[in-house]
């Protein structure tokens, strides 16, 4: 089967990501693009992606617990979860280790916690727009030991780009899926970075307004949209991005 899937997205917990970016909101836009598969990936935090998934179940839309953590070497991760138990045991532990550093949401944006009906829960108080103290190699042991799947963001593209900020895949990512960023070619990609092409290069809109929601996607061919079965469809290539034309 064809599973359309959009797997970096912001939600009102974001604070670079629009208010209206809510869980309640991104789910009815990814069924009015028949979108099969989604994550709700903000940076540093799970939150809104728990309710997201919960809404995604009674809408038919399968939600990936998701987060964008960001490294000790700034670089920015897409971490995958299907085990809720899992996911909430990573989030608690990532969180651990993001600093003590309030946020000021007239200068960084506000950072909401909602619920299904777009109630406002909480404020996040810790500005999660910060490095978390832990380096990539870490990152990606504790994810695995929690059953999760790791693909670095946007590693060509500064400034939170791996390949910007390592110059390199490390060997605990050998042959691992990577995202490219949705307004970069394919070719400028490889003729930069040759060693890219020992690896899946999948393509996510990063959206932080709805308007962007699955403005680029992958699509799998996949049994399911379990998460073993995309990593395995990923690295076997049967897949395939849709994505805007590139500025070069």
């Amino acid at each position: 089967m064809k599973i359309q899937a959009d797997l970096h997205i912001h939600s009102t917990l974001s604070p670079c990501a629009s208010l209206e970016m809510s869980p309640a909101a991104i789910v009815r836009r990814a069924a009015e693009l028949a979108l099969d598969l989604i994550a709700v990936t903000d940076h540093n935090s799970m939150e809104n992606g728990f309710t997201a998934a919960a809404l995604g179940e009674k809408a038919g839309i399968k939600v990936l617990y998701g987060m964008e953590a960001q490294t000790r070497e700034d670089v920015h991760v897409l971490c995958y979860f299907e085990d809720r138990l899992q996911a909430e045991r990573f989030n608690r532990h990532i969180y651990a280790l993001l600093p003590d550093t309030p946020n000021h949401p007239d200068y960084f944006g506000d950072q909401v916690v909602v619920d299904e009906e777009d109630n406002i829960v909480r404020h996040e108080e810790k500005l999660l727009l910060n490095a978390l103290d832990i380096s990539v190699p870490e990152l990606v042991d504790l994810a695995r030991r929690h059953d999760g799947l790791v693909v670095p963001a946007h590693v060509e593209a500064p400034p939170y780009g791996l390949l910007v900020n390592l110059g390199m895949v490390p060997a605990e990512l050998e042959g691992s899926p990577l995202e490219v960023a949705c307004d970069t070619a394919r070719e400028r990609v490889l003729r930069d970075f040759p060693a890219l092409a020992g690896h899946p290069l999948l393509r996510n809109s990063d959206a932080h307004f709805l308007k962007d929601i699955g403005r680029a996607r992958t699509v799998f061919s996949a049994p399911s949209p379990a998460l073993p079965l995309l990593l395995a469809a990923a690295k076997a290539g049967t897949f395939h991005v849709v994505c805007p034309e590139s500025h070069g």
